[in-house]
Order: C-alpha cells, then sequence, then structure tokens
C-alpha cells in the first residue's frame, strides 16, 4: 500500500520530484511535487558563512537527484537545519504548503530512522 500527498497533479508534462520513504508498517510514502514548488523553496535559502548545505547545496550544483535518480537524502538532520532557514514569507500559500508536507516527509522518516529518496522525473 502506498499513502500520496499529490502536488503534482495539474502540471503534468512538467518536471517532478517525489519524496519518499518507507515507514514502520512498510508503507511507501510519497510526496510528489511540481519542480516549480522546489525552485521557490529553493531560492528562498540563502548560504551560509561556509556556502550552501543541505539540499540547497545539492540543488544548486546541479548534483544529487540531478545526476542520478532515486537518490538518498544522505543527512536528513542537515537537510530539515537548511529547510529551517527559509524565509517564509517569500512563499506563496501554495508552497508554503508544499514547504511544510516536505518538512513533515523528513521529520516522519527520522523519527523512524528511515531513508528518504528523492526521484526526479
Amino acid at each position: 500500500m502506498e499513502i500520496v500527498k499529490d502536488f503534482y497533479s495539474g502540471f503534468e508534462g512538467e518536471a517532478e520530484i517525489i519524496f519518499s520513504f518507507e515507514n514502520s508498517e512498510d508503507q511507501k510514502v510519497q510526496l510528489k511535487i511540481w519542480i516549480g514548488y522546489l525552485d521557490s523553496i529553493m531560492a528562498a535559502i540563502q548560504p551560509n558563512e561556509n556556502g550552501w548545505s543541505g539540499l540547497a547545496y545539492y540543488y544548486h550544483t546541479d548534483t544529487g537527484w540531478f545526476e542520478e535518480t532515486p537518490w538518498r537524502i544522505p543527512d536528513i538532520g542537515d537537510a530539515l537545519n537548511n529547510l529551517q532557514s527559509v524565509s517564509k514569507i517569500e512563499l506563496d500559500q501554495a508552497t508554503l504548503t508544499v514547504f511544510q508536507s516536505i518538512v513533515e516527509i523528513l521529520h516522519q522518516a527520522q523519527s523512524i530512522d528511515r531513508e528518504v529518496w528523492i526521484e526526479y522525473d
């Protein structure tokens, strides 16, 4: 059985990003989003004094899920810390909802020590 949250419908034909993990009941949990939402979220993250980090690093250097798909997020904690720096006032309501869903899926996976994968299609 799959548990799917879909923020991609209506954007068919454009790039899709899928975050996924298996929960404690071995169900596949997926978050499907339109790439435009992720673009807006990544644009709202500023580099720290050492440069890009977390998911923003992979996004801005076109590595990670851009090179191989599916791609395992190497450090969920780092990704969550990175997302906490997002300037939420820069996000419209739809993008803010997607942002909150990304944070939620990462927290869920981290709480049960599961890997999160990103698929780029």
